[in-house]
């Protein structure tokens, strides 16, 4: 049987990582896109910073007080 390189487990069947190439289990990642949860979690990551890099301090002076 084949093994989960996240969770070390032996499982039915792997899927590997469209970005670092890791066979992972249904459970250790997201099938549909194809990305294990190490990755999933370096692109929440990404997104996280670009939101904290927009300057929303504009929107807050437009709204009446």
């Amino acid at each position: 049987m084949p093994i989960c390189e996240i969770c070390g487990m032996e499982v039915v069947g792997v899927f590997e990582c469209s970005k670092c190439n890791a066979k992972f289990c249904n459970e250790c990642g997201d099938v549909k896109d194809k990305l294990c949860y190490d990755c999933l979690g370096w692109e929440s990551e990404e997104l996280e910073e670009d939101w904290e890099k927009e300057d929303w301090s504009e929107s807050w002076d437009d709204e009446p007080h």
